[in-house]
């Protein structure tokens, strides 16, 4: 379940503060003994009156009246029976005086507090498992890890709210506050490991020329790892890191220092899923990164598509030859062979997979046949080049 946090505005003549309700605290809060001499004014009674009435010593109604002691729940009922009230009217009073009068968390109400910070902004369980931080045996260690992994002094995620998720959530509908938060936390991690890398100097026209000949490398034996070597000579920094759950993406392209980063999730963990996701990311790199537009993560799927996003889809395309795919193909759509397929691949030096991905896509064909010439990309893929989850 989903918790949700319950804000108030305070006035005052400096800017507006957001606070949480739980930590307002009223200037005075008064106890039962208040509202017992109430009571004992509205019908004339002496504490000798009450004390008897109650069945009570002075002394004791006496530590009553100076809040001395909590109300018993037998005390309680007896007031209601005194008062023609309930005897819950005077468990409140009391309860909320004690609470109002500790003004202090307790250990226990203080680690569930920042276990709560923690997780409603962090899938703490899903990176544990995925080995990016280790199980914590207390809630400092818990805190620790999260500083560590946020790079952060003290406990807080004003940064995250108010600079990254608030560009998440406007991106698109899908993401509302606790996936986008889900979101930026994958972001972090992505960004914890592009700095273990040493890349050599981007190089924007030895990115531009690969590019171009991208679908070359879609073709041929071992092309996925070639084509990765080739693209880390441009000074692009590549590696796979899995998406988080509630995260549903594909890719991302950020600037690490002067260097791009590119990162493929794995999500579908499909040859053409893998070729088309690079594409596009190189295609982000090439045309949108900027000083205004500092990361894009990418969910392929999400049909609200930003004109960013229209962009990077159509040269992923063109650099995949589908127009050609397209033309090529258009006479035999109503009995398509796969020697047909493999003729077209040939045609234009793309992978097969690719060509059934586009079609199926497209709804030239039915969505069962993806996985004809598909095979799990992360076995082609270098280990060295894969985050090794039991190492982080």
């Amino acid at each position: 379940m989903k918790k949700f946090q319950i804000t108030t505005e305070i006035e005052t003549k400096a800017p507006k503060k957001m606070i949480h309700i739980r930590d307002l605290k009223a200037a005075k809060k008064f106890g039962p003994g208040y509202f017992i001499r109430e009571q004992m004014e509205l019908r004339n009674w002496t504490q000798e009156d009450l004390a008897e009435v109650l069945g009570i010593t002075v002394k004791h109604l006496n530590k009553i009246l100076q809040e001395k002691q909590p109300l018993t729940l037998d005390m309680a009922k007896i007031l209601g029976e005194a008062f023609n009230t309930s005897a819950q009217y005077w468990i409140n009073i009391d309860t909320g005086y004690r609470l109002w009068l500790d003004g202090t968390k307790s250990a226990e109400e203080t680690s569930v507090d920042i276990k709560a910070t923690i997780y409603e902004r962090m899938p703490i369980l899903d990176m544990i498992k995925k080995g990016w931080i280790k199980r914590p045996n207390n809630v400092n260690e818990l805190e620790k890890s999260v500083l560590e992994f946020w790079n952060l002094p003290k406990l807080s995620f004003d940064k995250l709210d108010k600079e990254i998720v608030p560009c998440l959530t406007r991106k698109s509908d899908a993401y509302n506050q606790y996936n986008a938060s889900y979101a930026a936390t994958w972001y972090q991690m992505a960004r914890n490991v592009a700095g273990k890398y040493t890349p050599a100097k981007y190089n924007e026209k030895s990115l531009l020329k690969l590019y171009d000949n991208l679908h070359h490398y879609t073709f041929t034996d071992g092309g996925i790892e070639e084509f990765i070597k080739e693209l880390n000579k441009t000074g692009v920094v590549f590696f796979v890191l899995p998406h988080l759950n509630k995260t549903y993406l594909d890719g991302a392209a950020f600037m690490y220092n002067k260097n791009p980063v590119i990162v493929y999730t794995g999500r579908y963990k499909r040859i053409d899923n893998f070729w088309f996701t690079v594409a596009h990311e190189i295609a982000h790199v090439l045309k949108h990164l900027s000083d205004d537009l500092v990361f894009v993560l990418d969910n392929l799927k999400d049909k609200e598509e930003s004109d960013i996003e229209t962009e990077a889809n159509n040269l992923a395309a063109e650099k995949l030859k589908h127009t050609e795919i397209t033309e090529f193909l258009s006479p035999y759509m109503h009995y398509l062979t796969t020697s047909k397929v493999e003729e077209c691949a040939a045609e234009y030096e793309v992978h097969p997979s690719i060509i059934v991905g586009q079609l199926a896509h497209d709804k030239s064909i039915g969505f069962r046949h993806i996985h004809i010439y598909n095979e799990n990309v992360l076995g082609l893929i270098p280990k060295k080049y894969q985050v090794d989850e039991r190492k982080n």
